[in-house]
């Protein structure tokens, strides 16, 4: 028996459904902490299910933790059938792929996508950004603005407390941010990695190291 799978968004203002596992909702852009996975034949109508109600393996629906996520099957996933999307969405999805080189969109590149996808399509900024983050992700690019997001909140993390970044941490969080991902052959540029730690320690008041004892904003 043919049986076609939809997962649908958690958030219950929007609840959208799409025919693939996706990190923020391409409609609402909330963030998918839970999986909510329809499995469906012509022989049976889905309900909607309560998540406190009681199910087993071979009921119609079933809500998956996003903890038990195959890791694999998120890097071996390809761009999403363009028979699934809109004409619109079409049609920024292979301007994206035409606009990457060298499986790299660096955060000009991106803010440049961001601007085009608003324009063509519409849609709120917020949704815009989830479609764009989702192609770069499916086509394995990496998406230098969301690694360098990720940076200043390990940076906060390291440095909010005492305004000092030691050279420990500094190689962790730089190592963090520039080692390739699953799927994607490189991280951060590196260079880039290093100007955004001084940029960030200057524009926050943070101290690094100066000398053998010494510690200064550089």
């Amino acid at each position: 028996m043919k049986k076609e799978i939809e997962y649908q968004c958690q958030e219950s203002t929007c609840q959208a459904t799409f025919h693939w596992i996706v990190s923020f909702c391409p409609f609402c852009g909330a963030k998918q902490t839970v999986v909510k996975v329809k499995i469906m034949s012509p022989q049976f109508e889905v309900q909607n299910v309560d998540e406190s109600a009681s199910f087993n393996m071979n009921d119609q629906t079933r809500i998956v933790a996003s903890s038990e996520r195959d890791d694999r099957g998120m890097k071996d996933r390809a761009l999403p059938d363009l028979v699934l999307l809109d004409d619109g969405q079409k049609k920024y999805s292979i301007h994206i792929a035409d606009s990457i080189s060298n499986s790299y969109c660096d955060s000009v590149s991106f803010g440049a996508l961001l601007r085009y996808g608003k324009s063509t399509l519409g849609l709120d900024i917020r949704r815009v950004e989830s479609i764009l983050s989702m192609a770069l992700q499916r086509l394995n690019v990496v998406n230098e603005k969301a690694l360098l997001d990720e940076l200043d909140a390990l940076l906060h993390v390291f440095t909010d407390t005492e305004k000092k970044l030691d050279k420990k941490s500094r190689v962790d969080a730089l190592q963090s941010v520039s080692k390739p991902r699953p799927g994607a052959m490189k991280g951060v540029d590196p260079e880039i990695a290093e100007r955004y730690i001084n940029d960030f320690c200057r524009k926050h008041s943070v101290m690094q190291r100066s000398g053998i004892w010494g510690w200064k904003i550089l």
